[in-house]
C-alpha cells in the first residue's frame, strides 16, 4: 500500500498520478489494485493506492519490474521534482484472517496494537464477529514491512456508506457485538479507526 494527503490544490496531480501507478501494478503482475479515499477517521483525506498479490514472490517480482518500467520512472521523477502529498511511502501486509475485498465500494478499518502471543486469540474474536451477521464480510491483515509492526488492522466490507452505517446499528450497537469487543480490548488496544471509500 501507498498514499498519502494531497496537498492543497494538488488532488487531481495525486490521483492521476496514483492511477498511472495502479495501471502500470496491473500490466505487471498484481492480482488487483483499489484506489481509495479516507473521509471519515483516521486519516481524512488521505488518498492510498492497494496491490494484491498472490504471494510475497509475486509481490516483490513485480515491484522489481514496476522500478525499471519507463511510465513509472516518469512519474517518479514528477513525485520528486513536484510533489502532490504531504507524505508517502510504501508498506507491505499479509492476510491474517480471510481476504480483503478490494472491490467492495466501502471499507471500515479498525486498527488495533497488539502483542504477536495474542493473535490465536484474535483469531477467535475475529471469527465470532465475521459470524454474527452474513450481512457484512470481516478480513484483517497485519504488516510485514511497515512502520508499526505490532498492529493488527480490521477491515469490514460494505456496498455503501448507507449500508455500513445501517450494519453498525443492526449489529455493532449489540450485546453481542459489544462483548466481543470487550474481550478484544483484554489483548489489544484500538488505536484507530476509519472509513474510506473506492475511487
Amino acid at each position: 500500500m501507498v498514499g498519502g494527503k494531497p496537498l492543497p490544490g494538488r488532488f487531481n496531480h495525486a490521483e492521476t498520478r496514483m492511477r498511472t501507478i495502479a495501471g502500470v501494478m496491473a500490466q505487471q503482475g498484481s492480482k488487483a489494485t483499489r484506489l481509495h479515499q479516507t473521509l471519515l477517521g483516521d486519516g481524512t483525506g488521505r488518498l492510498s493506492l492497494v496491490a494484491e498479490f498472490e504471494s510475497f514472490h509475486e509481490a516483490m517480482s513485480t515491484f522489481g519490474e514496476v522500478r525499471k518500467d519507463p511510465l513509472f520512472l516518469e512519474v517518479s521523477k514528477q513525485i520528486s521534482e513536484n510533489p502532490a502529498v504531504a507524505e508517502g511511502g510504501a508498506n507491505v501486509f499479509r492476510d491474517f484472517y480471510g481476504t480483503v475485498d478490494n472491490l467492495k465500494s466501502v471499507h471500515l478499518r479498525r486498527t488495533y496494537q497488539i502483542s504477536r502471543k495474542n493473535l490465536p486469540q484474535m483469531t477467535e474474536i475475529i471469527k465470532e464477529v465475521d459470524a454474527l451477521s452474513p450481512a457484512y464480510k470481516v478480513a484483517a491483515v497485519i504488516p510485514v514491512m511497515a512502520p508499526n509492526m505490532d498492529y493488527l488492522h480490521g477491515v469490514y466490507h460494505f456496498d455503501s456508506f448507507a449500508d455500513a452505517g445501517k450494519i453498525m446499528d443492526e449489529v455493532g450497537m449489540t450485546p453481542e457485538f459489544q462483548e466481543l469487543v470487550s474481550r478484544g480490548n483484554e489483548i489489544a488496544t484500538l488505536i484507530q479507526s476509519s472509513i474510506n471509500v473506492k475511487m
